[in-house]
């Protein structure tokens, strides 16, 4: 009879074979792929949801405006003293926001009876660096690629600089009419806002709800790699780093394309050739010639010749932006109801147009954008 032993070692646990390693690695792989577009989606949709309510913040913000004052503030303003008007602005319809915004301290800051050199360059004083550099987080969409923000400093002789400007992903809508002040060439097709005109709302006989206020045009180099060259058939995209400033004949080491909120002048900022600094104050939804400028499209940008107000220029008109979106295939707008409503890339034409002019005459429906 033989007696068996049991061993009660622990064994050795046996490893995995090469094989067997590569398919768990595959496998995580796998899931990875499939978990990675979720939660960048899920994060797109976070920061949509942001920019959504930064979009309702600044409609609240104009309402209570409104109500105040019995209109909507310009979109920038020269000094009321002076006979004639400029393309040297003074304020903004930003500066005009601070308080509704509850933004007091920067709207007190705000010296806004300094006219600067020739009573044209308010927002251009020593007085008002602070203002020129405070930036406000409901401007900015969550969404946007950013990764620098542009320098600030004064023109006209005037030495002050802020390391960084305050800027703003949304900007006041234009409407379709080739100018952005009067005379328009067809006044039915002006926007909410102008140059120099406060608009009321008793003037949005298209309805407050199938008229934009404000709508998503992002700044920054990152979200625009290129800029707009003309316009009409004409218009061409070219890249950033080629601007050459109104003139055409300019060269800079450095190029940004963002909104200044505080800055009333009429073209490019620039340095010598050191700096340009190209954006604008609001959008429109077609471009200097009337013709459609799709959201998305590359932007625009201010220029001196065609760009001041009240001067006897013939169509083509002013040079401003269009509207342009960080978000997938839509861009988000303001409506005059208050309501955040996005507009799909692919639009109707003539309802985008519609949606932006305040008497145009236009019957919409919804599945038109």
């Amino acid at each position: 009879m033989s007696l068996h032993i049991k061993d009660h070692r622990p064994r050795p646990s046996r490893g995995f074979t090469l094989i067997e390693l590569l398919v768990v690695i595959a496998i995580i792989g796998v899931l990875i792929a499939l978990l990675l577009p979720a939660v960048q989606s899920a994060r797109e949709a976070a920061r949509r949801m942001q920019c959504t309510n930064n979009l309702k913040q600044l409609g609240l913000a104009l309402h209570n405006y409104e109500a105040t004052w019995a209109c909507l503030p310009a979109a920038a303003q020269s000094n009321p003293e002076l006979a004639a008007y400029s393309v040297y602005f003074n304020f903004t319809g930003y500066h005009a926001m601070l308080p509704f915004l509850e933004e007091g301290n920067a709207f007190n800051a705000t010296n806004f009876n300094a006219y600067g050199a020739g009573g044209y360059w308010g927002w251009d004083d020593p007085a008002n660096s602070t203002t020129f550099g405070y930036q406000i987080g409901a401007f900015l969409c969550p969404s946007n690629p950013r990764s620098d923000f542009p320098p600030g400093q004064g023109l006209s002789g005037m030495t002050w600089s802020v390391p960084k400007a305050a800027v703003t992903d949304y900007l006041f809508n234009g409407g379709a009419d080739a100018f952005v002040s009067s005379p328009y060439v067809i006044s039915g097709l002006r926007g909410a806002f102008s140059f120099e005109e406060s608009r009321r709302f008793a003037e949005f006989t298209d309805g407050l709800s199938q008229t934009f206020l404000m709508g998503e045009s992002v700044g920054g180099n990152a979200a625009n790699p290129t800029y707009a060259v003309g316009w009409g058939g004409n218009r061409t995209c070219a890249p950033i780093n080629q601007f050459k400033g109104a003139t055409g004949s300019k060269s800079f080491a450095m190029v940004y394309y963002d909104n200044l909120m505080f800055f009333g002048y009429g073209r490019e900022m620039y340095s010598g050739s050191t700096m340009a600094v190209m954006g604008g104050l609001l959008a429109k939804t077609t471009d200097a010639s009337g013709a459609f400028y799709a959201p998305n499209d590359c932007g625009s940008y201010s220029s001196t010749a065609v760009f001041a107000p009240h001067l006897p220029y013939a169509p083509p008109g002013q040079i401003v932006p269009n509207f342009r979106s960080p978000h997938p295939g839509v861009v988000q707008f303001l409506m005059g109801d208050g309501s955040v409503r996005p507009v799909k890339e692919s639009v109707n034409r003539q309802a985008y147009i519609g949606l932006s002019t305040v008497a145009g005459g236009e019957v919409l429906s919804s599945d038109q954008y």
